[in-house]
């Protein structure tokens, strides 16, 4: 082999590689998946302030819907690799934060709106609904976040 069939193949190598690349960031939170997942954590998230076994039962359904979907993407995704310890990261920070902001949402709701901890306006449903704003807020940041982790 000569030097320009090695770099020829190299070049090919490299190619071939930003095309994977391109495909895994073109694939990331496509709208349906997003949209899905947004209901899942409304619902799981809605849920807290229900009485004691629909509670249970709406928090277990829409964070299996949330979870699920994550599921679903990575079984159908047209490239499959494992995520990086980078990637893996921005995750769990979207989660955290997540969970803060419902945190914060719900306490909010409490003492500036004086909402109730039952009913169909509730704390945990408003707490929701800023919750799921958010997330469909930060996940173009994520994506962005998950880009620059790969490349």
């Amino acid at each position: 082999m000569d030097p320009q069939d090695a770099q020829s193949s190299l070049d090919t190598i490299h190619r071939l590689q930003d095309r994977t690349r391109q495909e895994i960031v073109r694939g990331l939170f496509p709208l349906p998946y997003v949209l899905i997942s947004a209901l899942g954590l409304f619902a799981g998230f809605a849920a807290a302030d229900l009485p004691d076994p629909w509670s249970t039962a709406g928090t277990v359904f829409g964070f299996t819907l949330w979870a699920g979907v994550g599921i679903v993407y990575g079984h159908f995704a047209s490239v499959r690799r494992k995520a990086t310890a980078r990637e893996a990261g921005i995750y769990l920070a979207m989660m955290v934060a997540l969970l803060a902001v419902f945190g914060a949402s719900r306490i909010t709701a409490y003492f500036w709106l004086g909402l109730p901890s039952e009913g169909v306006v509730s704390q945990s449903v408003v707490a929701a609904a800023v919750t799921v704003a958010a997330y469909l807020a930060i996940t173009p940041l994520v994506r962005r976040g998950i880009k620059a982790a790969i490349d």
